[in-house]
């Protein structure tokens, strides 16, 4: 392991024990800062009473990954479905616990978008299941060995790149509201068609 990459495992470390000990805030409306090897970062706003990101998106060629973002909260908040879609999969395995992922299908430019939701306590649909934006699919958990026994939910997201096939890409593209403006799922609004565009994947308070 590089100088570089061992830097960055123990930092993650450190971030986790400061988590889990409370010296990092645990409540709602903040969002931590990209990793400065990110290269494309977004400029995030988060609604006060939307559940806090502890950790962002990160993907480049030469340092450690993190395809996703890290959503805090308490052991069995609701693990809500971000838009409508198909469950592709839903499953245990060791790394990330349980896991769904959802197939959003393809919008009016032909990109397919899919999520997936890790280290879930529980799932509550199965394979082949039609969910609704704003569905609960699972509760917020701790499950598997890369969980770090911190209780968050990591939300992946995947969008279709050409003849690349499913490429992980930053969340923070595609809320409803915009790029970086963290959407918070309000059961009465009408959100736009065409383009894939998401809400936040737990409930604000």
């Amino acid at each position: 392991m590089t100088e570089r990459g061992l830097l960055s495992v123990v930092l993650a470390v450190v971030a986790s024990a400061m988590l889990a000990a409370g010296c990092v805030p645990q409540d709602h409306g903040w969002t931590s800062l990209y990793k400065p090897a990110q290269e494309r970062k977004i400029r995030v706003t988060m609604p006060r009473n939307a559940p806090s990101i502890s950790q962002q998106f990160l993907f480049t060629t030469h340092d450690a990954k993190h395809i996703g973002i890290d959503v805090i909260g308490k052991v069995g908040t609701p693990v809500i479905a971000v838009a409508d879609g198909w469950v592709r999969d839903s499953y245990f395995e060791p790394a990330y616990g349980n896991r769904i992922e959802i197939d959003h299908g393809s919008d009016v430019r032909g990109r397919r978008t899919v999520t997936v939701y890790k280290h879930l306590k529980d799932r509550l649909v199965s394979d082949g299941a039609w969910v609704a934006r704003g569905q609960q699919i699972a509760s917020l958990g701790t499950t598997g060995m890369l969980g770090g026994g911190i209780p968050h939910l990591h939300f992946e997201l995947y969008r279709q790149q050409g003849s690349q096939g499913e490429t992980p890409t930053d969340p923070h593209l595609f809320w409803a509201d915009g790029v970086g403006r963290v959407t918070c799922f309000d059961a009465l609004a009408t959100y736009p068609s065409g383009d894939f565009r998401m809400t936040y994947p737990v409930p604000c308070r």
